[in-house]
């Protein structure tokens, strides 16, 4: 099994948001995020796992849709989301917040943690993958970073 891994300064995203834990909600802050990829499979007949340049690309775009925006849970029980009109409202207990629905990206997870953005994007990154042809790809690994020494690992299999 082979093993390949992007890690490049541009691979990153500054977005705001707010999480939940042990009943309490988190002031609405930011981070200048960073994402690592790691994809395992089998070598190609031409001796590689995956295209760097093409796996680089991908990446960028993953993290070009985070890029300067808040980001929500859509799953998170203890937050309402919804959007009306060009507005996104979020409301947690008393605490409510209105962003223009542009500057907002709603995710299908239940908390913003660097966890489950890991999550979220090795997910993207499986559709992206999956049943590419002449690649005998296994699984994608995201690692995702709030900041210097503490990051988050995600990995998704592509295959049985």
């Amino acid at each position: 099994m082979y093993r390949i891994e992007i890690t490049k300064d541009y691979l990153g995203f500054a977005a705001a948001h707010f999480i939940t834990m042990q009943g309490k909600c988190e002031r609405l802050h930011g981070h200048n995020y960073q994402v690592w990829v790691e994809v395992e499979g089998e070598l190609t007949e031409d001796g590689y796992v995956f295209d760097f340049s093409e796996l680089k690309r991908l990446a960028k775009t993953l993290c070009d849709q985070l890029d300067h925006r808040v980001l929500l849970a859509t799953e998170n029980p203890q937050i309402q989301v919804r959007q009306e009109n060009n507005s996104t409202y979020a409301v947690y207990g008393s605490q409510s917040y209105m962003f223009p629905s542009s500057d907002v990206v709603c995710l299908p997870i239940s908390n913003t943690t660097a966890e489950l953005l890991a999550t979220y994007l090795a997910r993207q990154f499986a559709q992206l993958l999956r049943g590419q042809p002449g690649h005998a790809l296994r699984a994608v690994g995201v690692w995702v970073a709030e900041g210097p020494g503490q990051r988050a690992y995600y990995q998704e299999r592509l295959s049985s």
